[in-house]
């Protein structure tokens, strides 16, 4: 039984909080002037109740049964604040893939400074579901972000049936989704001919403009090489990837001694590493930016994210993605019928043949 003397909405104030009979001090609150949320860690368990205004200064007592969530095994830290700093070092501890960090960083964050809170423990799932579903439309994007929330509570070992099963929700509702449109699509052969047409193109531009210092115009020049020649990598394997003479196992590099790109992190990595093994001529390029990373922007500084980088590259390259030259050069690979081909590109863009048949094969006669 919870009893809560005084509870006052208006002036958003409580006298005392007892949980059977004991006076309780260690507990997080929410108090607005229309709503009352409550946690308690109490004999490993956590107690969550909600109580909606009624009248302005009440005495209420919970008889009935409260939701307890067992945390048997539970971190010591969950009976501590969990707040947005702590959970930031923990998602640091526990996302390798950087472009996920500041993904699943960036959402709790918007979490945290919508609902104006402090700690995890102020947050309920519901209202963090219903608000992500009216401030965004894209299926993906919604999914995303509530995996990012999911984690957090992973993290903490809370349980959370309600975004698991919302996730599972919107994965369902995505394949559909992708499945409906997948024909609609459809592109001829001659359209992802253009594509690679247009970039074969531009490789040719940049390739006279290349200049002894390590700018934007090399750079971009060996990306269109690597894509053209290698396969279209994910933007994120080359976003932090190092021109370098030796290995390293912490960041993704190209070594111009072996002659090899090196993925160290990647979203296969489970699996390893993926070395792809390149030109003497792509060697000599490269070499003008030996130390430095790959690409940069026109500030000399790391893009922040993939989404920054395909930015710019749309705005270089007439409106189009690395995706949609990755789809074109997978699609113009499997209508071509070269064996040995498609499994350089499967390796290279880490995916298996049925992966690149069933969601980059797009284009058709």
């Amino acid at each position: 039984m919870i009893k809560i003397t005084n509870l006052n909405f208006q002036n958003q104030t409580i006298e005392s909080i007892e949980v059977n009979g004991e006076c309780i001090e260690n507990l997080e609150i929410k108090l607005t002037k229309t709503k009352f949320n409550i946690v308690i860690v109490k004999d490993n368990k956590i107690i969550k109740k909600e109580i909606k205004k009624k009248d302005n200064i009440v005495d209420v007592v919970i008889e009935e049964d409260i939701e307890n969530i067992k945390v048997e095994d539970i971190k010591d830290d969950i009976k501590e604040m969990i707040t947005l700093t702590k959970i930031k070092d923990l998602l640091k501890a526990h996302i390798p893939k950087k472009n996920t960090l500041v993904s699943y960083g960036r959402t709790i964050m918007q979490v945290f400074e919508y609902f104006k809170v402090q700690t995890i423990h102020e947050l309920l799932e519901q209202d963090i579901i219903d608000y992500l579903e009216k401030q965004y439309e894209s299926i993906s994007t919604i999914k995303n972000k509530l995996c990012a929330m999911y984690k957090v509570y992973k993290i903490f070992n809370i349980e959370s049936e309600l975004f698991k099963n919302k996730i599972d929700y919107y994965a369902k509702k995505q394949t559909i989704h992708q499945d409906k449109n997948k024909e609609l699509n459809k592109k001829t052969i001659q359209e992802g001919d253009t594509i690679i047409k247009y970039f074969e193109n531009k490789l040719a531009e940049l390739e006279e403009t290349v200049q002894e210092n390590w700018g934007q115009q090399n750079q971009l020049y060996c990306v269109l090489k690597i894509y053209l020649t290698y396969g279209v990598l994910r933007p994120s394997e080359l976003l932090h990837c190092k021109v370098t003479e030796k290995d390293c196992e912490e960041e993704n590099y190209i070594n111009i001694l072996t002659k090899q790109i090196v993925i160290n992190h990647h979203k296969n990595d489970r699996k390893g590493k993926k070395i792809i093994q390149i030109d003497d001529e792509l060697v000599g390029f490269l070499r003008k930016g030996l130390g430095k990373y790959l690409v940069l922007n026109q500030s000399d500084i790391l893009y922040q994210s993939s989404s920054a980088f395909t930015k710019m590259f749309k705005k270089e390259f007439n409106d189009y993605t690395p995706y949609d030259l990755r789809r074109a050069v997978s699609s113009s690979c499997i209508a071509q019928g070269n064996v040995d081909e498609i499994k350089k590109l499967e390796n290279n863009q880490g995916h298996s043949l049925n992966v690149i048949l069933e969601n980059y094969n797009v284009y058709s006669k």
